[in-house]
């Protein structure tokens, strides 16, 4: 992992050890947190930012067109009536939720964009486009699954914000999505 981190390259064919010994550690980890009062959802934020960080330092970059960004359907507004989750193009883009800016920003920067209702839709959507990278938007726990779900397509992800609670009118801080897009795209 030190020499993922520190992007020597001479040991870029550990990358598939290392992270299955990730995977293999995060559970354990999660009950190392319970017994240190270290919560859950802590952890994963820990292993999302560490994973863009290896992400940002392996200097991965691809076409807009190979990325995919994926977000949750909790981005729209609950109480809006064009429901987006199979064709994002019913969106009137009134700017009341974060899906108009998001596919404003598709079109703008290149990139495909879709709404995933869960992880087995998004896991369905990443199969079919077959794209070189992938950024999902969601909560930490959808994420650290989401990530580990798609290895060894290259995920990083960003939190949504949930002012609501989990799950209901959740929104992205639409700046942080595009410096990441840029960290990504040629």
């Amino acid at each position: 992992m030190v020499f993922n981190i520190a992007n020597i390259k001479a040991f870029s064919f550990l990358d598939k050890y290392i992270f299955n010994f990730i995977n293999f550690l995060f559970p354990i980890i999660i009950l190392w947190g319970k017994i240190f009062g270290i919560g859950r959802r802590e952890i994963e934020r820990s292993f999302i930012a560490l994973n863009n960080y290896i992400l940002t330092h392996k200097n991965i970059k691809v076409e807009a067109k190979d990325l995919l960004v994926i977000s949750p359907h909790c981005l729209q507004l609950a109480t809006c009536p064009h429901k987006i989750t199979h064709d994002i193009n019913n969106c009137k883009h009134c700017n009341q939720c974060t899906i108009g800016p998001l596919i404003d920003m598709a079109n703008r920067m290149g990139f495909h964009f879709r709404v995933a209702t869960g992880g087995t839709l998004a896991r369905k959507i990443a199969k079919e486009l077959r794209p070189k990278m992938l950024l999902a938007i969601a909560c930490e726990r959808d994420l650290t699954s989401g990530i580990q779900d798609v290895y060894p397509l290259p995920a990083a992800g960003v939190l949504n914000i949930r002012p609501n609670g989990p799950c209901y009118n959740t929104t992205v801080d639409l700046e942080l999505v595009e410096q990441t897009i840029k960290q990504f795209i040629k």
